[in-house]
């Protein structure tokens, strides 16, 4: 960092001008290699309006300056600024990093280390990698820049465009990235939230009444507002192009971006409110917008963002024809490339005290296929791991075992991300745990009799077609549908079949340890369950089992009971478990002694034939699916 410029608040009149300069270790330690900007407060008691001031004087200062727009420094009279602007920052995460001094701190003997010291409290306990909403602003948006110019030069060339991509893909940050650059060119442009209750549970006449309205808002027109009265089953598409036309005409003439976020939820099939997703409002709505567009090209176009395309993809609804298809081309959100994936990481990590081998951007990108999201959340967990001085390099061993945490928590995105499917296109989620499983032979079956069932998981990015085949872009998705999946392999070898059913068997007997343990408790008490899980055992083992407590008894990983001793006790007990398993006792005798018998074939080093397999994977599945609900 070679020099600071020096800006004085004065009501929102900042000066600057060049001060002196600082230790060029700042660069290395911080990635700081601009001018930073610092603001003297004079006041005596800390504003938030005073952070506004960095806003004025970056907008004075001019072109010749490199400015820092990451972190920047305040100076105030205040003695309480420090924790006045951590609580600040708290609220706001996109915030730039403001180190603060005070007058006092300044005045006095200070040296180097304090100043240093006070940047990395500030820099390193930032995590910068932990956005979870949406990106508002600029300062921590990456690698979009050129899809966001290439989307508002379609509008500029009057293209309507749908843009789509699987959850946290950055869709949402594209639209605000989209509205900020369109506001700084003085473009117009309206967004609705199709997934708001205010959107969705409009009727499409009502939503054409509100997009004239908005409009009418946003030219300032001179003119009358729409009249809702006008705006009926019968007349309301007329009504709108004569009011829109009149509102275009009563200012300077500028085309508008109408942007349709989540428009699965007022779309066929898919919709949240009932008249968007069984009834006619889809196609009137779009029948009267397609009916505009084609009189006036020149007022204003349309973009559609959401997970699911099927509203611009199928050529009938509702046996008429789709007035969006062939019209709107639908374009995915892109992954970042490996130089994407090193802008972010690198320069974020930086300012954290975190620097990566130049390996680990091509390794992050391979493992999590350039998802912007995952790859910031695994980069969040590597900062909470370091424990110690910073900065520090990042190796095979941090990353290796962040990555295995990261495995471990983040079933809940990697959900989000495959929830379209799994809802949408349950042919295309089948074909991808297919794949998962290693089943090529069936995924390339499917693959070459429905060409089409492939277009969505390559369009999403979620595979790609190699010299070998097909096979993940994400690795991390490919580990969680094996998790979530792994019962349901087909073609199976006699081992992996046996090692499946042994596994489950231990882990049914653990969960029914648990579940015994707390039936009996919540009936009788813990000194009464232990009498009555001893009484349902034979004579001899309960002298073996006699000072047992009921803990020790039933102890998940270590419990002495036999697998048969739990059925007998089960059995014993019924009152106590029926509304657990729900079902005759019998019928749950026969799956319990059958599961005893065949569910341990590497102990009994027995082969287990197709049919039998398949019968305790029936069993299982339905004892996990009742004893989960408990």
């Amino acid at each position: 960092m070679k020099y600071a410029l020096i800006a004085e608040e004065k009501t929102h009149h900042p000066v600057s001008r060049l001060a002196g300069v600082l230790d060029v270790s700042y660069e290395e330690m911080f990635n700081i290699k601009r001018e930073v900007l610092c603001v003297f407060s004079s006041y005596d008691r800390f504003e938030p309006r005073t952070l506004d001031a960095f806003d004025v004087a970056q907008a004075q200062i001019t072109s010749d300056y490199r400015l820092e727009t990451v972190c920047k420094v305040l100076i105030s009279r205040d003695s309480s600024t420090q924790s006045q602007i951590e609580s600040f920052l708290k609220s706001d995460p996109e915030s730039p990093i403001v180190v603060p001094f005070t007058y006092a701190e300044l005045s006095s003997a200070y040296d180097n280390f304090f100043l240093r010291n006070r940047f990395q409290q500030h820099l390193y306990t930032r995590d910068l990698f932990s956005f979870q909403s949406p990106l508002k602003k600029d300062l921590y948006f990456f690698g979009r820049s050129a899809l966001v110019l290439d989307l508002v030069n379609r509008h500029r060339t009057g293209e309507h465009v749908g843009l789509f991509g699987l959850r946290k893909c950055g869709k949402t940050s594209i639209i605000y990235a989209i509205e900020r650059l369109m506001d700084s060119c003085s473009e117009a442009h309206i967004s609705f939230d199709c997934e708001d209750p205010s959107i969705h549970q409009l009727r499409w006449h009502e939503l054409l009444y509100k997009i004239a309205t908005d409009y009418h808002s946003l030219k300032q027109s001179k003119k009358p507002k729409p009249d809702l009265s006008r705006y009926d089953e019968i007349n309301a598409s007329q009504s709108f192009q004569e009011d829109v036309l009149s509102y275009y005409k009563s200012k300077k003439q500028k085309p508008i971006l109408l942007i349709f976020d989540e428009i699965e939820r007022i779309a066929p099939r898919t919709g949240t409110s009932r008249h968007w997703r069984e009834e006619n409002d889809f196609l009137l709505f779009w029948q009267s917008m397609r009916a505009f567009y084609q009189r006036y090209p020149e007022i204003l176009t349309y973009m559609l963002v959401g997970t699911n395309p099927s509203c611009v993809e199928l050529p009938i609804i509702s046996e008429n024809d789709n007035p969006l298809f062939a019209s709107i081309p639908p374009l995915y959100v892109p992954s970042f490339t490996v130089g994407q994936v090193r802008e972010m990481v690198r320069k974020l990590g930086r300012y954290m005290g975190l620097q990566f081998d130049e390996l680990f951007y091509a390794k992050l990108q391979e493992d999590f296929g350039g998802h912007p999201f995952l790859i910031r959340q695994v980069c969040s967990q590597i900062n909470k791991s370091i424990v110690g001085q910073k900065p520090v390099m990042i190796d095979r061993a941090i990353y290796a075992e962040a990555k295995e945490h990261f495995a471990i928590t983040s079933s809940e995105y990697l959900q989000m991300i495959t929830q379209v499917l799994r809802e949408w296109y349950p042919d295309e989620y089948d074909m991808l745990c297919f794949l998962a499983q290693d089943d090529n032979e069936t995924f390339g079956q499917l693959a070459s009799d429905n060409p089409a069932l492939v277009k969505h998981l390559m369009g999403y990015e979620l595979i790609q077609k190699g010299r070998s085949g097909y096979h993940f872009c994400i690795e991390s998705v490919k580990a969680y549908l094996i998790e979530q999946h792994k019962y349901e392999r087909l073609n199976m070898t006699d081992k992996e079949m046996n090692d499946e059913i042994s596994d489950r068997r231990n882990r049914l007997e653990r969960e029914l340890r648990s579940q015994i343990k707390r039936g009996l408790v919540f009936k009788y008490g813990r000194k009464e369950a232990l009498t009555r899980a001893m009484n349902a055992l034979q004579e001899t083992r309960r002298t073996e089992l006699k000072g047992y407590d009921l803990d020790r008894l039933f102890s998940r990983d270590e419990s002495p009971l036999f697998f048969k001793e739990l059925i007998n006790i089960i059995n014993k007990e019924w009152d106590v478990f029926s509304p657990v398993f729900e079902m005759d006792r019998t019928r749950l005798d026969i799956i319990l002694q059958d599961i005893n018998s065949n569910g341990r074939p590497d102990a009994h080093a027995k082969r287990l034939d197709k049919d039998t397999f398949t019968q305790l994977r029936i069993y299982f599945n339905k004892l996990d699916e009742l004893i989960s609900r408990w």
